[in-house]
Order: structure tokens, then C-alpha cells, then sequence
């Protein structure tokens, strides 16, 4: 029960400041969305409702249920959720986010990679067409997790642990893990491929002709792919190791992973996007410090800079 306060309370350390600042974020972005008129911005917005959508559910469905007891505040909840909510849909989201999330991290690599090759035929079209592909990013996995709905799952109390959890003993865990571990094998794979080419890109331009937006989106992509390759190993690893001591503490990480992996992304923008520090100081009415000459050579292909 220690250990399971000590998870908490970290989710909780770095799960506040990140949504506050996802919120923040995304606000600052509509409000001003004139000036963050960059498709980067608007899949970063569609990537934000997704990944606070999958730390919500995991926070619900492991981190505040196990430090449940019976005769704490949130007993009365657990006890009696799954009356009005599907529990199935709970699990399922488990495995489906995972999908989500590495395909809208790779969605956004072939953003940044097509855009650098091709920018006014390729930025129109993701901001006209981007809705399209976020719909199907979301509806298409549950071609495989559909199969936790034919599975009964409830929430159950466990004495020795003292505390609550969600179970589907029956759910074929193998069988949707034998289609999601190569989903994100190949999908990191294109998402690597496709940074290393918009590295090559870049480094390749002219100074003069080179956007500082540009270097700074890709290292962006390059740190949330980075969480995304460890978070793949860390899943293979635990998937063919079986019962060890070392699998034990890969599956105390792997949560750790995919939290890093939902809330890194306000993080990143606000250390690397001026603009968007500038639109926070105004906002809050903090000073705003004199900005240097802009060099009319880096004219906007997006506002990262």
C-alpha cells in the first residue's frame, strides 16, 4: 500500500503542473490562432485532447484505485461506477490509447517530413485534412480491442492488496498484444526514419535558407520518439521475459513511460517555441523582454522560433 501512495503522489507531483499547462497551452493556441496558424499547432491540439484523455483514464484506472480502501473517500465510487459505466470500455482504452498515441506521434513525423519537402502543397492539406485522420487514428484500433468488450470485466476489491482494481480475467491479453507490439515497432520505425530524413533536410539548407521553426519542431519529435522507442522496449521486454525480478520493476516503469510519453508535450513546446512564451508572459502580464531583430529570412513557416 506504501508503494502505491508513493506512485500516486508522483503521478499526482507531475500530473497537475503538465495538464495545467496542457490547458494553458492549447488555450494561449485557439485564442491566438491566427498567429499559431502552423498544422503543427493543430495536431498538437488534437495529440493534447488524446493524451489527457489516456493519463485520466489511467489515473482512474490504477493510480487513485489502489489507494482505495474500503473505507476510504473514494470507496463508495469504485463500488458503484461500473452500474453506470462500462468497465470493458475502461480496459479497453488501456490497449487502445497505445495505438492512438503512437500514430498520431507518427502522424506528426510525416507532418514535419512532408512539409519540409513540399510546403505549399503539403501544409494546406494536413490543416484540411487532419480532422479526417484523427477520427481514423481513434476509430481503427478497435478492429483489435473490440475484443475486450466480448470479455465480462468488473471492478473487484483485493484484500491482500487493499484496494481496488479493474479486472477481465478471462481477456486474452497474448492476442492483443500480438497485434499491438508490431503496430508500434512499425510505427516507430517510420516515425524514426521519418525524423532522421527531416534531420538530414535540415542540416543540408543553407544557413540563410535554414528555419530555426523547423530545427526546433524536429527536436521536439525527436525526445517524444525517443519515450516512445523506450516505452516499446520496456512493453516487448515485460511481454517475453515472464515472472522475474526485472519484469517486476519494467512494469513499476512502464506507467512512469506512458505518462511521460501523454504530458512530455507542453513541456517541449513551451522550452522551445518563443512565441508561445511571449503569449504566456502578456497573458499573465509579466514584462515582456525586449526581443532582438527578427531576421526576415525566417519568415513564417510556423511561429516555433
Amino acid at each position: 500500500m506504501l508503494s502505491a501512495w508513493i506512485s500516486f503522489a508522483a503521478s499526482v507531483s507531475y500530473g497537475i503542473p503538465s495538464v495545467s499547462l496542457y490547458l494553458l497551452t492549447s488555450y494561449i493556441i485557439l485564442k491566438h490562432r491566427k498567429t499559431f496558424n502552423s498544422s503543427f499547432f493543430h495536431l498538437y491540439i488534437y495529440d493534447g485532447f488524446m493524451n489527457l484523455f489516456t493519463y485520466f483514464t489511467g489515473f482512474f484506472s490504477m493510480r487513485l484505485s489502489s489507494i482505495t480502501c474500503r473505507d476510504c473517500l473514494f470507496s463508495p465510487f469504485y463500488t458503484n461506477v461500473g452500474r453506470f459505466f462500462s468497465m470493458k470500455f475502461v480496459i479497453a482504452m488501456g490497449y487502445h490509447m497505445a495505438y492512438v498515441q503512437y500514430s498520431i506521434t507518427t502522424l506528426i513525423a510525416l507532418n514535419r517530413l512532408s512539409v519540409l519537402l513540399k510546403f505549399n502543397v503539403c501544409e494546406p492539406l494536413w490543416k484540411k485534412y487532419t480532422w479526417i485522420a484523427i477520427l481514423l487514428i481513434y476509430f481503427l484500433p478497435f478492429i483489435n480491442t473490440g475484443l475486450v468488450f466480448k470479455y465480462n470485466a468488473q471492478v473487484v476489491y483485493l484484500d491482500e492488496y487493499e484496494c481496488y482494481s479493474i479486472v477481465s480475467s478471462q481477456l486474452p491479453v497474448l492476442e492483443l498484444y500480438s497485434v499491438l507490439i508490431p503496430f508500434m515497432l512499425i510505427t516507430i520505425i517510420i516515425s524514426v526514419c521519418s525524423n532522421i530524413t527531416s534531420v538530414c533536410i535540415v542540416r543540408n539548407v543553407s544557413t540563410q535558407k535554414k528555419n530555426r521553426a523547423d530545427v526546433n519542431f524536429l527536436i521536439i519529435m525527436c525526445i517524444t520518439c525517443t519515450v516512445q522507442v523506450v516505452g516499446t522496449v520496456i512493453s516487448v521486454s515485460i511481454l517475453h521475459m515472464g515472472s522475474s525480478t526485472l519484469m517486476l520493476i519494467l512494469a513499476m516503469v512502464l506507467p512512469y513511460v506512458s505518462d511521460g510519453l501523454s504530458l512530455v508535450q507542453p513541456w517541449l513546446l513551451v522550452a522551445f517555441s518563443h512565441t508561445l512564451r511571449e503569449k504566456m508572459r502578456l497573458m499573465f502580464g509579466w514584462k515582456r523582454r525586449d526581443n532582438p531583430a527578427q531576421n526576415p529570412m525566417f519568415v513564417q513557416r510556423s511561429v516555433t522560433n
